[in-house]
């Protein structure tokens, strides 16, 4: 099969590396930016690939443009299409699909989901044979890394992310990763592979910003670690739900001993009950070779992972299926404005005019909505879901 690749950055260099000597494909053209041109086999222009004879077409530049159009452009010209890029197909993935549908060519994206872990493909299979009750996990390495460091050598959260910069695990700009919407981004994917259904809007998402050292102290007190974690899944009524948010662990729990940079990727189903699957989330070769499955699957004849039904969709987060205690760390004087919302079940400590408590149940959804009129009196505040 003849391949063109788009980016020879991080891991289009990986795809790139791995193919050679691979009987299976051979590479026609690799795209490159301006400047960078340094072998026969790379173009800067993409008009070389768009007319080119290759039959399939890999992405691996990142982000919306110009990678949407390029994608548009080599699935009308007859190519089949993978791609890395989790931006590109929670903004445009229902388009692709429906693009490559229309020509009649193949569209997979597993390695926009978790770098080396093949959780995409997992709950595509799974979903012929069994009910996905919920999917989700651990999904950003840079987070994690953070959560992980400040935990096991009390640090500070700037002095942790600046050593995740420092091993090249967190970008220049971490803003994607500490806001939690790479992680969101991500349980799009999921959620439109496990339940047909893009949330694109009215799911709720909290990243780590806010966290402290502080928080690990208390954290630890009681035998707990923090982790960011990302779900969704579908209600006793069949609405579905999507959030990312801190967590609240014991050591005990499997979240717990994910750490530095690793992720955990899990589903639950009906029938085969809770399956995980542990490893790199990033990084040039373990990225490329989720990207060389979906190579050899299309190479084999799969041409989707997404139903063609898959529509743009809402995330309702107030089932109580969403509900928990939250442990909250809050200015003394604020308090009563949380209890006012959601109710205090215990006070853990109080510290230099802050408080710890720990909520009564409440929905996801009402959490982040306290959370956020709490900020707009400029309240610090940081709070995680207590896993039950």
């Amino acid at each position: 099969m003849k391949v063109s690749i788009l980016g020879h950055g991080v891991v289009g260099k990986g795809v790139w590396d791995m193919l050679q000597g691979n009987p299976n494909f051979e590479v026609v053209n690799v795209l490159v930016k301006k400047g960078e041109k340094t072998a026969d086999f790379m173009t800067e222009s993409f008009d070389d690939i768009w007319h080119d004879d290759s039959e399939l077409v890999v992405e691996c530049m990142g982000g919306v443009v110009p990678a949407y159009e390029f994608a548009s452009k080599c699935i009308e010209a007859g190519k089949s299409f993978i791609t890395s890029n989790k931006a590109l197909v929670a903004t445009h993935g229902i388009d692709l699909l429906n693009l490559a549908v229309k020509n009649n060519k193949g569209f997979l994206f597993s390695a926009a989901c978790g770098g080396a872990i093949p959780i995409l493909q997992n709950l595509h299979l799974a979903r012929k044979s069994d009910s996905i009750i919920w999917a989700g996990g651990i999904l950003n390495g840079t987070t994690n890394f953070i959560l992980d460091s400040m935990d096991s050598r009390a640090i500070g959260f700037d002095e942790a992310l600046s050593e995740a910069k420092a091993l090249g695990y967190a970008e220049f700009d971490p803003t994607a990763d500490i806001s939690g919407m790479d992680t969101m981004r991500k349980i799009m994917l999921i959620s439109m592979v496990a339940y047909d259904v893009l949330p694109n809007s009215d799911y709720n998402v909290e990243g780590i910003q806010t966290v402290s050292a502080f928080d690990f102290e208390v954290a630890k007190k009681m035998g707990c670690t923090i982790r960011l974690v990302g779900r969704c899944g579908l209600s006793d009524s069949g609405r579905l739900y999507a959030y990312v948010q801190p967590m609240l662990c014991s050591r005990s729990d499997f979240y717990a001993g994910v750490c530095s940079n690793i992720n955990m990727a899990q589903y639950e189903g009906k029938n085969s009950g809770v399956m995980s699957f542990m490893g790199q989330g990033a990084g040039r070769y373990p990225t490329a070779s989720n990207i060389l499955r979906d190579m050899t699957s299309m190479y084999e004849g799969q041409s989707h992972m997404l139903k063609s039904k898959c529509l743009f969709g809402f995330a309702n987060n107030s089932s109580k299926e969403c509900e928990g205690v939250y442990y909250v760390r809050l200015k003394s004087d604020l308090i009563p404005v949380l209890e006012s919302h959601c109710g205090v079940d215990k006070v853990l400590c109080e510290k230099d005019g802050k408080k710890c408590v720990i909520t009564k149940p409440v929905t996801v959804k009402a959490m982040h909505d306290i959370a956020a009129e709490l900020r707009r009196k400029d309240a610090d505040v940081f709070f995680a879901q207590v896993k039950g």
